[in-house]
């Protein structure tokens, strides 16, 4: 048992001092040579994402030392890692690649394209049931009224939503203007933007409620944490989809909460029980400012929508 433990020891310490450093400091650091024609050796492998030290710097301390890395970055270690908004597009660019060849029709598999088909039958058959009803019997004005006003609500969700997804629909892209904005969706689609930009907006916002003046945490520092939080997701989704063999990248909700209770434990050096207070008030607060955001949305179609009834 001495034998194990006088090996394990020095090896948790090393172990310590990498989480707090994000390196070895007795390691000689690797130089960069210079061959005969004045090209540096490694030069071409920034063309290909995850080659470069950068990009794997990045993608194995967001695994080993999230936390860590987000408050070395902060503190002023740029030159040691990607940049936040760099991350986010290569990570998500590599996923978005990798579920296209994985599960080619997740992208149509969506909550959207089940509401736009539904709206939209929805409002045929209720535009089918009003043209009846006036061939065969009069109704009152009060009730044509509100027909007229929930079929133009449905008519407007569906056009919003198939609006913002007509990438996916290049069939309803009937008109120039609305396939030059398909073209536009497909670009920012394909370096992944739609899978994080939602939730980059969200989750800084969240954080900078609660971290800006307890913690002093910036608003770019929170955006810096909340890029990184995200590319850290991403990870673990790579991960899901080799445990899952292709079949799931969802994280969960738990997971999510997990990780992001390792990054304040780690990047603002506090306790247990205030990681998780801060984990908590995160989610409520991502939570409320979700419910805000689609009311709003909501306010805005049935504005809309009584204005084309």
């Amino acid at each position: 048992m001495s034998r194990v433990s006088n090996w394990i020891q020095p090896r948790l310490r090393l172990w310590a001092i990498y989480r707090e450093l994000g390196y070895v400091p007795w390691r000689k650091q690797r130089e960069t040579k210079q061959n005969k024609d004045g090209i540096f050796k490694g030069t071409g492998e920034a063309i290909i994402p995850f080659l470069n030290n950068d990009a794997k710097r990045t993608f194995s301390h967001l695994f080993l030392r999230p936390g860590f890395m987000i408050r070395d970055y902060i503190r002023g270690q740029h030159e040691r890692y990607l940049a936040p908004f760099t991350a986010l597009l290569v990570f998500y660019s590599v996923f978005t690649l990798l579920m296209a060849v994985v599960k080619p029709d997740a992208a149509k598999s969506t909550f959207a394209d089940g509401l736009i088909e539904g709206l939209e039958s929805s409002d045929l058959e209720m535009d089918m049931t009003l043209n009846e009803n006036t061939m065969k019997v009069d109704s009152t004005t009060m009730s044509d009224k509100s027909n007229r006003i929930i079929q133009s609500l449905m008519s407007t969700a569906a056009q919003s939503l198939v609006l913002t997804h007509l990438d996916l629909f290049p069939e309803r892209a009937n008109t120039h203007w609305k396939e030059s904005l398909a073209a536009v969706e497909g670009d920012l689609r394909s370096k992944g933007i739609p899978l994080f930009l939602g939730n980059f907006l969200l989750l800084w916002l969240a954080m900078v409620w609660l971290l800006r003046k307890k913690y002093e945490v910036s608003v770019s520092g929170a955006a810096a944490a909340s890029a990184y939080i995200l590319c850290q997701f991403c990870v673990f989704m790579f991960l899901a989809l080799l445990v899952t063999f292709g079949k799931s990248a969802d994280l969960g909700i738990l997971v999510m909460g997990i990780l992001l209770f390792i990054d304040y434990r780690q990047w603002l050096a506090i306790d247990n029980k205030q990681a998780l207070k801060l984990t908590i008030k995160t989610g409520l607060i991502y939570l409320l400012i979700t419910v805000l955001f689609y009311l709003l949305v909501s306010l805005v179609l049935i504005a809309i929508a009584l204005i084309r009834a």
